[in-house]
């Protein structure tokens, strides 16, 4: 009984299974039934903390966890100091005088 049962839930959650439209169709059901009988603002903080719990319980190490969304939204940039990006923009600016000055001559 143990391996159907395993069976069953893989099943659940394969997109294109039978099992998977019935237990999504019953999520949808429940948050619909909710929304109706609690409200929507509420049926949004019951959902946020659900996704809180199982965030807490599931996730073994959390600040890595966070890190890594972090980056994964605003990826870290490639900053160059102040003073080299300052330097480079003297240079380029005096090598695009000297060309002009050069192209007049």
């Amino acid at each position: 009984m143990n391996d159907k049962w395993n069976a069953f839930v893989k099943k659940m959650f394969k997109v294109g299974t039978p099992e998977c439209a019935i237990t999504f169709a019953v999520i949808a059901m429940l948050l619909a039934l909710l929304f109706l009988a609690v409200g929507f603002w509420r049926t949004l903080l019951i959902v946020l903390l659900i996704l809180v719990g199982a965030f807490i319980g599931g996730v073994k190490d959390k600040k890595e966890w966070i890190r890594n969304l972090v980056n994964k939204l605003f990826p870290p940039r490639q900053n160059i100091p102040y003073r080299e990006q300052n330097a480079e923009i003297e240079k380029a600016v005096k090598e695009a005088t000297e060309d002009t000055q050069n192209t007049q001559e």
